[in-house]
């Protein structure tokens, strides 16, 4: 009876496998799971949301998924000192593949748009507030808990301007995901 449950909960581990993006082949761990992250209030652990994309999306739809989840969940201003200012939209610009011998890395850049520029006086303010913006980005968008990420490396500019570090948030050139790493492992157990 035992031999045939574990028989019957591998078999869902396939199936649930199957259903992810091809190049993702272990299905035993952690390695397959996309998530959604979010943060506590004070930015110190990473809270995580299961999220299975179709595996027929490219990596550029479900980079524009993860965009269009920012945009839409974690970039919305609260304060009504907000109300009637332009919605701050989040869009892939580009993604470079460096092809090396044994895969191909993925460099996205990223673009904030934010024409009433709510993002510094608010996500990219105070110690806190600064961390968990760069946590949702960096996180959300490479997905590091993958066997292979993501993204290799990101970068992001702020109404297509590159930008420069600030006293609570870095978001100045190219960011990997070794940054986010042991925050990400805590938060998926992996």
């Amino acid at each position: 009876m035992k031999g045939r449950f574990n028989q019957i909960v591998l078999l869902l581990i396939l199936f649930s496998a199957s259903q992810l993006q091809p190049q993702i082949t272990s299905h035993l761990n952690s390695d397959t799971s996309f998530y959604f992250y979010t943060s506590d209030s004070n930015a110190e652990n990473l809270i995580v949301t299961k999220v299975i994309f179709d595996s027929k999306l490219t990596k550029e739809e479900i980079l524009d998924s993860v965009a269009a989840y920012l945009s839409n969940k974690y970039f919305i201003p609260k304060h009504k000192y907000y109300e009637g200012k332009q919605k701050i939209i989040i869009t892939i610009m580009d993604i470079t593949l460096i092809d090396l011998p044994n895969r191909k890395y993925s460099i996205a850049t990223v673009d904030i748009d934010d024409p009433d520029k709510i993002c510094m006086g608010t996500y990219f303010q105070g110690s806190a507030g600064g961390r968990i913006t760069f946590l949702m980005l960096v996180a959300n968008f490479m997905q590091p808990q993958l066997k292979y990420p993501l993204l290799d490396g990101l970068i992001i500019l702020y109404n297509n301007t590159e930008l420069k570090v600030m006293d609570h948030i870095n978001l100045e050139g190219l960011m990997s995901e070794r940054e986010i790493d042991d925050l990400v492992r805590h938060a998926v157990k992996y």
